[in-house]
């Protein structure tokens, strides 16, 4: 079972309404009605299954967190609680000793392979520079 898959279980298992969709227009999307929270998803908008993993965990992150906005909140609201989700984002998909065992074995005389790293983690490469530059802020070292 890859971790989109388990991820998918997760969700099913949360409270959180997991709803398919086939909306090209918004293929992922959180929302809360109440105290209720749910999630659209449209697993035939992503091409592989490290962008439906992680489109997926962004998504859980916002209702987890309960960082969710109206398309009327000003920028800076959007902003603030887009960074909130991919924070925990990052810190579920990739924890620091988890991301720095499989760093170790990525790492060439050239320097890191970003592609490999990204594919043993399971997530996309553009996801895993943004944990690395996350971790690297936060003054982890590698």
């Amino acid at each position: 079972m890859t971790k989109y898959e388990e991820l998918v279980d997760a969700v099913h298992e949360s409270e959180i309404l997991y709803i398919t969709t086939a909306s090209s227009r918004i293929p992922a999307q959180s929302i809360r009605v109440g105290k209720e929270y749910g999630i659209f998803f449209n697993d035939s908008a992503f091409d592989t299954s490290a962008e439906r993993y992680v489109a997926l965990a962004h998504e859980k992150a916002h209702c987890d967190t309960g960082a969710l906005y109206t398309i009327e909140s000003p920028i800076f609201e959007r902003e603030r609680y887009e960074n909130q989700a991919w924070k925990r984002t990052i810190n579920v998909l990739m924890p620091f000793d988890e991301m720095k065992r499989v760093f170790d074995t990525c790492i060439y005389v050239d320097g890191l392979d970003l592609y490999e790293f990204a594919e043993k983690l399971e997530v996309t490469p553009e996801f895993a520079q943004r944990a690395i530059e996350h971790y690297h802020k936060q003054g982890y070292s590698w």
